[in-house]
């Protein structure tokens, strides 16, 4: 970009790194494959472990919020800036907060992280509903309406540090030693598409990921056991049908 620039401007005449091209690295298997990656989310038993202690927080916003994100997999900025059409059940994801230095009101409203980051997603009923009691509870206590799904009473959304430290401290009370942060549910959100067989294509897209190592190494390490079950069947099938 420096380079470019100084082009447009008339400093240099050619740009001397245009034609040049920065090798992506291999991935291997062994790199791919590794108990490191199962350490970035959690498991289908863990979830429920850690969200059966997100349903006792009395703070209704919080709870909620963590749903929300490890039912759709957003960004935890994604998820704070959200805007949400309850009657179609779709999240429209076209921004995200930016707070340099996470004091709460002091942020601004940014795209979000890339182009392919801008996108629809389809919510579950279970979020549909939890959002949908959630406004209740603040149309009871004449809360200020707020732009955001979960504005407090002033209408100001929590900032994203404050979220990744109740995802901490909630993580810290369970039997799961694994790092909790925001991160970790919208990694988990990948790991349960993988599990339940969606494509690894249609699992970049609802995350809003053109290409990622992590999405890639989350998704190869859980489908890898669904391959040797598939793989056994398989076996069983082919071993039945010479018999036959």
């Amino acid at each position: 970009m420096i380079f470019a620039y100084a082009k447009e401007t008339g400093l240099i005449e050619m740009n001397p790194v245009e034609a040049t091209l920065v090798p992506k690295k291999k991935m291997t298997l062994e790199n791919v494959i590794t108990e490191e990656t199962a350490k970035l989310y959690l498991e289908t038993n863990e979830l429920k472990e850690f969200l059966s202690y997100v349903d006792k927080r009395r703070n209704i916003m919080y709870r909620t919020l963590i749903y929300t994100i490890a039912f759709t997999g957003m960004r935890p900025g994604e998820a704070i800036a959200l805007n949400v059409d309850l009657e179609k059940k779709i999240i429209h994801i076209n921004k995200t907060v930016y707070a340099k230095k996470s004091i709460r009101g002091d942020f601004e409203l940014t795209p979000p992280k890339t182009f392919g980051s801008i996108r629809s997603v389809d919510i579950d009923d279970i979020v549909v509903e939890k959002l949908k009691q959630l406004y209740k509870w603040c149309e009871d206590r004449e809360w200020i309406e707020s732009d955001f799904a979960f504005g407090d009473k002033e209408g100001i959304p929590p900032t994203v540090k404050m979220l990744n430290q109740t995802v901490r401290c909630l993580g810290n009370i369970t039997d799961i030693n694994k790092q909790f942060h925001t991160y970790i549910l919208r990694h988990t959100h990948i790991s349960l598409l993988a599990e339940d067989g969606v494509d690894l294509n249609f699992i970049m897209s609802r995350v809003g990921h053109k290409n990622s190592d992590t999405t890639t190494k989350i998704y190869l390490h859980v489908t890898s056991g669904m391959r040797a079950v598939a793989t056994e069947k398989m076996h069983v099938k082919f071993t039945k049908l010479l018999e036959d």
